[in-house]
């Protein structure tokens, strides 16, 4: 998948696999996007619900100059192990920030701690240390939380109540628009370098006469 759907699946992936308790059991808590919008008549709760909000320029990691690609481009043919060579570009990526919108969605009360306590772990959405596995391009990514999560009861269409607990989070990200170039990595040195003694680069160097 291209860049920000990558995002979007490792996102939904990290949130997905959680439960609750019920009287029969446990009860997996899907995630899903608000995009397509679900059908009120498919939702069900406790459900995570994600919406992108913005996609921006972050200025302040942008680097320039030439560079060797550290990681996958899936529109790239990978490199076979054991090449002599390795992919580069007259230019760094461009780094992007995007940021979601995480809602838990519950009828209890109960459901909704407990999820918001499983979300705190190191794992999920800490507001310390915070990842993002993106296997498409087998990197780790920041995921920082910059709000939540803030609590709020709310009443659906048919009138009845839910509980809400509201994230927003920031993903790292790269967008990398320039052509790549193969370059064969340096085996051996067949020319010898000889260090220069310290008289002979006053014998052979003209200082400049600045008086």
């Amino acid at each position: 998948m291209p860049w920000i759907l990558n995002e979007d699946t490792a996102l939904k992936r990290k949130l997905s696999a959680l439960s609750v308790p019920t009287a029969g059991g446990r009860l997996e808590v899907p995630a899903r996007f608000s995009t397509p919008e679900p059908e009120s008549a498919d939702m069900t709760y406790p459900v995570i619900v994600l919406t992108r909000q913005a996609i921006t320029r972050a200025e302040g990691r942008q680097h320039h100059g030439f560079m060797r690609l550290p990681y996958r481009l899936e529109d790239v043919p990978e490199r076979p192990t054991g090449a002599t060579w390795d992919y580069y570009s007259h230019d760094h990526p461009i780094p992007y920030d995007l940021d979601y919108q995480i809602q838990v969605l519950a009828r209890s009360q109960a459901h909704l701690v407990e999820l918001a306590a499983r979300l705190a772990k190191s794992d999920r959405l800490p507001h310390q240390g915070g990842f993002l596995e993106i296997p498409e391009n087998r990197v780790l990514v920041s995921l920082d939380v910059l709000g939540g999560p803030e609590f709020a009861e709310l009443v659906d269409a048919n009138g009845k109540r839910l509980f809400s607990a509201s994230y927003l989070v920031r993903v790292a990200s790269e967008f990398f628009p320039g052509e790549l170039t193969k370059y064969l990595r340096v085996e051996s040195i067949t020319q010898s370098v000889v260090p220069l003694e310290v008289d002979q680069v006053s014998n052979d160097f003209a200082w400049p006469d600045n008086g």
